[in-house]
């Protein structure tokens, strides 16, 4: 029994040691460099099949602190070329680095657009060439969308739709839902995207692809709104990076996972050689479908 006691007095001290030890090195100071990195050009913009002007833009990456606006790089040339011709962009006289096509330009299901930018970004007198390809893929055509209560939430309604998928390859799509022409999921959180790749059928059946939370006042039905489901044909690689962007936002879980990465472009830095662009270019098909909520 003695010795029993003895050992239990043992372990608990040795126990005591071992938390004591832990406790104190918890009180380690860790020093993190929060230096930002050189800027960075980035792109963003996208071609679609409506008949519009459409936009190119060119920013600074900010620093992970900044919460000012991004500044726009003026100066360039933008153009986006297809297989008989291309569409120079203009710059905005209003907000320095938005560039605009005319307001008659249209993609073409099936053609492959290209994206060149010339830009004078780091200040040498000398302008870096850019370049981006994207295919413009077909959009799913839309019969009908429906509004029925959430049955995940007493306070939700919840949009459905029916329609057809394009033949062929596995296609990506996403969603954007209008209430009364304002678009109710703009943010990158509410960004909706599906695929048809475990469907046997090329059939959308009450599909739910978005949620109107009934307790806030920009998303509340009334007798008389206007709903508009608007579907967009995109590709694998232009879905590859929303959802890694929605990802990094988010943030990593668990905790010490790995540390958050840049999210990979399809822009590339022709000449001189480099690597100091971030951003997408794209070219999507769109289809909509409306209801009047009773």
């Amino acid at each position: 029994m003695e010795f029993f006691l003895l050992n239990r007095q043992a372990a608990a001290w040795t126990l005591s040691v071992v938390l004591l030890a832990g406790l104190s090195s918890c009180q380690e100071r860790v020093f993190i460099d929060t230096t930002a990195s050189a800027p960075r050009l980035v792109i963003y913009g996208y071609l679609t099949t409506d008949t519009l002007a459409h936009a190119i833009r060119l920013t600074r990456s900010s620093g992970y602190f900044s919460t000012g606006k991004p500044d726009g790089i003026s100066g360039a040339q933008v153009t986006i070329r297809r297989q008989d011709g291309a569409w120079p962009l203009t710059e905005s006289p209003s907000e320095p680095g938005l560039y605009r096509t005319a307001d008659n330009v249209a993609g073409q299901i099936g053609e492959t657009y290209t994206l060149n930018v010339s830009v004078d970004f780091d200040g040498d007198g000398q302008p870096e060439e850019y370049e981006a390809i994207s295919f413009l893929p077909p959009a799913p055509q839309l019969d009908s969308i429906a509004v029925q209560p959430s049955s995940l939430s007493d306070h939700h309604m919840e949009v459905l739709t029916w329609g057809r998928l394009p033949e062929g390859e596995i296609n990506y799509f996403s969603f954007h839902l209008y209430l009364n022409g304002r678009i109710v999921n703009d943010s990158l959180q509410g960004y909706s995207i599906s695929n048809d790749e475990y469907l046997q059928k090329k059939y959308i059946e009450a599909l739910p692809v978005s949620y109107l939370n009934q307790r806030r006042e920009a998303s509340e039905l009334q007798d008389g709104d206007s709903l508009t489901l608007q579907v967009e044909g995109i590709t694998r690689e232009y879905a590859l990076f929303i959802t890694n962007a929605q990802s990094e936002y988010r943030g990593s879980m668990p905790l010490f996972s790995a540390p958050p990465a840049n999210i990979e472009t399809n822009i590339r830095r022709l000449a001189p050689s480099g690597s100091d662009v971030a951003g997408f270019f794209t070219a999507f098909s769109v289809n909509r479908v409306a209801m009047i909520y009773r």
